[in-house]
């Protein structure tokens, strides 16, 4: 049996309808499942107030403003002469990092009690 014109049309309408209904479906169920993965990757995360966490930033800015960046040893430079005889700083590259970390860790580290892990002697 042979369908008209008219009854071809209807089945393309009601097959794009589908496809469309379909295609909201996945992109709903494409968040759903963002939604929860990202629920799933903070469910185990410790819990602080944000008390804490005003703390903890203080305690972070207060241990970067003791530094020195003004010691010229902390960095790498390379100097050049330009086109009309000037001096400039070509390159320069801070070589304090690991300090920044080891003074924004003893901060952080002093406001916790830190307890040994239960597979640590």
């Amino acid at each position: 049996m042979e369908m008209t014109k008219e009854q071809l049309q209807l089945k393309v309408d009601e097959l794009t309808q589908s496809l469309d209904s379909f295609n909201k479906n996945t992109e709903m169920l494409k968040q759903d499942l963002k939604d929860a993965e990202h629920k799933l990757s903070v469910i185990n995360r410790p819990k602080i107030t944000k008390k804490f966490l005003n703390e903890l930033s203080d305690a972070i800015e207060e241990a970067i403003s003791n530094l020195d960046f003004t010691d010229s040893n902390a960095y790498d430079y390379d100097f050049e002469i330009d086109y009309d005889n000037r001096l400039t700083l070509s390159h320069i590259e801070y070589n304090g990092v690991h300090e920044i970390g080891d003074e924004i860790f003893c901060r952080v580290e002093d406001m916790f009690n830190v307890i040994p892990d239960e597979n640590e002697n």
